[in-house]
């Protein structure tokens, strides 16, 4: 597995700083289906559909984010008031590093992620991608990245528009505040736009053979987050006990239900039983978080099993969340590296994965940096 180094610490902190916000596991016979968990994993899921339509051989294999702004729109998800306050983070699942200025980009570029079906990004910096699928007016994107400056140029087999022919960014060219590079290339057709860096990684976010859907691993994770309605998988900033990592948010089916985060970890075969042990045994209402509380105080209910496919075996924690925690309490537990250190193994002589603090004192990966 690959590593990718400090760009992906950069982009978790990113995408964390943007959505801050029983004493017994609940058990249940082996083989029986969880009652936290709403989803399966044979569940037609419109995450796997997304995983289909970008290319797995490329920056979706270290980081790929997903969200679907128009399940929210139609749960009522806007305005930032009344019910669905607290599931505003979640709207934005899948705008990646775009997401603080998700608010500017249709008056500044006639981009409105907001109005789309659905939001994809992929990779991390400089090699990232993002994709806005459906509530597209073409002609205004066009006729506003030229009017910034934008030339007509070929990308990915189709026509787009260009501010820099790589992944240069230009600190003089203000678009939207805190946006640097990632709409330095652009592609927009009556149902999609798709921005990236640089030619490499927007072709990949506009699809590709194999899909990532292809990779037998990120197909076993995302039957595992089974219907979720945000979703993230990153492979293991580390090599060693873990594969791939997957939080996602299950659908409510109105604003009043209690939020139900789904945590999905593909081990290593050889440490698959470590990691296990590891999880199950730390991921509990009273175990202990990195802040001192327990995991009770935010998920009174955590449930754990397994979930068989395409021949790997991922592991699966449901936790239904109290009134007051953040409704992607899961993502940060990836973001800030606590995830990875509930399923460090503990065994003697088996393999570890190290977290330590970063400068700032929001937790960082310690791991040596690497292409990604």
């Amino acid at each position: 597995m690959r590593r990718v180094g400090a760009a992906l610490t950069a982009l978790l902190v990113l995408t964390g700083c943007a959505r801050e916000a029983a004493d017994t596991v609940v058990e249940r016979p082996k083989g029986a289906p969880s009652p936290a968990v709403s989803g399966t994993s044979d569940a037609v899921s419109g995450l796997l559909d997304a995983l289909a339509d970008v290319s797995g051989e490329g920056p979706a294999a270290a980081y790929v984010e997903y969200g679907e702004p128009a399940w929210w729109r139609g749960l009522g998800v806007s305005g930032g008031s009344g019910d669905g306050r607290r599931w505003l983070p979640a709207a934005g699942s899948g705008l990646g590093s775009l997401a603080h200025a998700s608010a500017l980009l249709p008056k500044a570029t006639g981009m409105t992620p907001e109005a789309g079906t659905r939001a994809i990004s992929i990779g991390v910096p400089p090699k990232q991608a993002f994709r806005f699928d459906g509530g597209v007016d073409a002609s205004a994107v066009r006729a506003k990245l030229t009017a910034l400056g934008a030339k007509p140029r070929h990308l990915g087999g189709h026509d787009g528009l260009s501010f820099a022919p790589g992944a240069e960014i230009n600190l003089s060219r203000t678009i939207v505040p805190g946006v640097t590079n990632q709409l330095n290339q652009v592609v927009v057709t009556d149902a999609m736009v798709a921005t990236a860096s640089a030619p490499g990684p927007l072709a990949a976010v506009m699809g590709g053979r194999p899909s990532l859907a292809d990779s037998p691993d990120h197909a076993a994770v995302a039957a595992c987050l089974g219907d979720v309605a945000a979703a993230t998988i990153m492979a293991s900033p580390a090599a060693g006990a873990v594969t791939l990592y997957g939080v996602g948010l299950r659908r409510p089916a109105t604003l009043n239900d209690r939020p139900v985060n789904v945590i999905c970890v593909l081990p290593a075969a050889s440490a698959a039983a470590d990691v296990e042990q590891a999880l199950t045994t730390r991921l509990t209402p009273a175990g202990s978080t990195r802040n001192g509380g327990t995991y009770g105080e935010h998920a009174p209910e955590i449930a754990h099993d397994r979930v068989p496919s395409g021949g790997r075996t991922v592991l699966r924690a449901a936790l239904t969340l109290n009134d007051k925690t953040d409704v992607l309490f899961a993502n940060r537990l990836l973001y800030q590296g606590e995830l990875e250190a509930l399923t460090a193994p503990s065994r003697p002589g088996a393999p570890a994965q190290a977290v330590a603090p970063s400068r700032s004192g929001t937790p960082a990966q310690a791991f040596a940096p690497g292409p990604s």
